[in-house]
């Protein structure tokens, strides 16, 4: 969280295009169906566009699942450019475990009032790098500071391969 709030980061720039379009279109369909089936209606669309456009980003270069999951997880990293602040707890070829401290795209999601929608463009692409790589990979986060947690608690466990 060390950028200027005028220098934005690759995804924080991509998140707030969305924004400008996603959250109008939100706040026109619950007005007009309810906020529950607005919900229902957009949510599925957006979670299957971020599954698909992890997919297409991810790393598939190794026949390594846990390798492809750092490479991965390197690349997205690398979008963030300090939009997190992080503790790493572990990190060997057993587990990775590490805590997010700050996160901007929490602070942008709440303001906008709009949490849920920050959990699926952003949170949630943890899940699906690590989905892309199960069984080997395994995640358990219990809260999110976008859900109003103090912290985000990543647990990594890996199994089968060698990590690195």
């Amino acid at each position: 969280m060390n950028r200027e709030a005028g220098s934005p980061t690759p995804y924080m720039q991509w998140i707030k295009n969305q924004t400008d379009v996603l959250v109008p279109l939100l706040k026109h369909l619950r007005a007009e169906l309810g906020e529950a089936e607005a919900n229902a209606l957009v949510y599925p669309v957006l979670r299957d566009y971020m599954k698909n456009w992890i997919a297409e980003f991810a790393s598939t270069d190794s026949d390594n699942p846990i390798k492809n999951f750092y490479d991965t997880s390197a690349r997205l990293e690398a979008m963030f450019e300090g939009d997190v602040e992080e503790t790493i707890l572990r990190n060997d070829d057993e587990e990775l475990n590490f805590n997010i401290t700050g996160c901007r795209y929490a602070d942008f999601f709440r303001q906008l009032g709009e949490p849920e929608l920050g959990t699926i463009l952003v949170c949630e692409a943890d899940d699906h790098i690590a989905d892309l790589s199960a069984p080997e990979v395994e995640l358990t986060r219990v809260d999110t500071i976008m859900k109003g947690g103090t912290h985000c608690p990543f647990r990594y466990r890996f199994s089968g391969q060698e990590s690195k």
